[in-house]
């Protein structure tokens, strides 16, 4: 019943984090996404996830991705609030991957943590008390929990003391 309640919750964030303007869009005239054709090859900084030995991030080819990694559990398909496209989620165990196509190429547009079974490279994890959150990753902590590093936004959400929520989505910057 707690992971189910988890799970409902983590979507309705993903949901809420990806539903604005068209392509990422939004009413700040200095607001953009970052351009999918800068990603970094592989150098990803901070912030990328690692499952089952393979490194990824934000923007990366999803083909690359998924035939890299073990078999996912499932997928949905829905309306993309962000980008264009529908939004494809891809439930491996433990996480999530969310894509989209741009310009003409399917990529990862999230990665969400859906437990304690995994982690981020920092340590971070589902349950985990806010002080080792705090000392695994300060900058993370200074920043509002919401830390960017290129092409990535790594958003962590606090509740009761403890990490509730670890979502890796498309950084916003400015010009």
């Amino acid at each position: 019943m707690k992971r189910t309640a988890i799970l409902l919750l983590a979507a309705l964030m993903l949901l809420a984090i990806g539903c604005g303007a068209p392509n990422g869009q939004t009413d700040d005239p200095n607001a953009v996404f970052v351009d999918p054709n800068a990603v970094r090859g592989g150098e990803y900084g901070e912030l990328y996830f690692e499952a089952n030995g393979v490194r990824f991030g934000i923007y990366d080819e999803t083909e690359a991705v998924l035939s890299a990694l073990p078999a996912y559990r499932s997928t949905f398909t829905g309306q993309s609030c962000a980008f264009e496209t529908e939004d494809v989620s891809y439930f491996f165990s433990g996480f999530e991957i969310t894509t989209n196509v741009i310009d003409g190429v399917s990529r990862v547009t999230a990665i969400r943590l859906d437990d304690d079974t995994v982690k981020t490279p920092q340590g971070l994890y589902i349950g985990m008390p806010e002080e080792d959150a705090i000392s695994a990753l300060p900058a993370l902590y200074e920043a509002d929990w919401n830390l960017v590093d290129g092409t990535a936004l790594l958003s962590v959400t606090i509740v009761d003391g403890a990490v509730y929520g670890i979502t890796y989505t498309p950084a916003v910057g400015e010009d």
